[in-house]
């Protein structure tokens, strides 16, 4: 069974869903989740949530946010009851993109999909909208031709224990680290096969 394979309860405002991670199925509660593509109506609500969740992603200008949109493979948007909550923003390989992270892929690889961020409202946090976009993203992947794996990066300075532990729920494995921002950042470049 998939990840959004849902049930309907009689009575509740949401949903099961079937989530498979690591070879084991978890369940969770999704209240009325529902992904999808991403418009030009969502700009401003776009360019609000990367405000809110800086220093975890980079500053951009609303322009340079919709710029990266038009780059990207898919950018995903998940609504819980009915209003925009959460992102994930994927590129395609040999793409124009200043992301040190994205090139240190890009000079390795060019069988991924690379999730540029992926950033859920705080007011949504805990509802399971990332594991909801990650597992979208991933199923995605598998659709596209000669691409094996998903890639990201998550910090390392600042330590990010929390978020090194749900990636490598999730199958990511680091195949590497680097610097960033003149040593202020460093990053565990992480790798997810497709399939797995």
């Amino acid at each position: 069974m998939g990840f959004l394979d849902c049930l309907r309860l009689d009575g509740f405002s949401g949903h099961w869903c079937v989530c498979p991670i690591q070879n084991e199925t978890v369940v969770v509660i999704c209240m009325n989740v529902i992904l999808r593509d991403i418009s030009e109506d969502d700009s401003d609500w776009l360019h609000d949530l990367n405000e809110a969740c800086l220093p975890a992603v980079n500053q951009l200008s609303q322009k340079d946010l919709w710029a990266l949109v038009r780059k990207t493979a898919v950018t995903r948007v998940a609504e819980l009851d009915g209003k925009p909550v959460g992102v994930a923003m994927t590129l395609p390989p040999r793409v124009p993109h200043t992301s040190m992270n994205y090139l240190w892929f890009d000079q390795r690889f060019d069988d991924y999909l690379y999730l540029d961020r992926i950033m859920v409202d705080d007011r949504a946090r805990g509802a399971g909208i990332g594991k909801a976009l990650y597992q979208d993203v991933f199923q995605f992947a598998a659709t596209l031709p000669g691409i094996r794996a998903v890639t990201c990066e998550v910090n390392l300075r600042p330590f990010n224990a929390g978020s090194l532990k749900f990636h490598a729920a999730l199958g990511f494995v680091t195949v590497g680290e680097q610097e960033t921002e003149g040593g202020k950042k460093a990053v565990s470049l992480m790798r997810r096969p497709v399939g797995y």
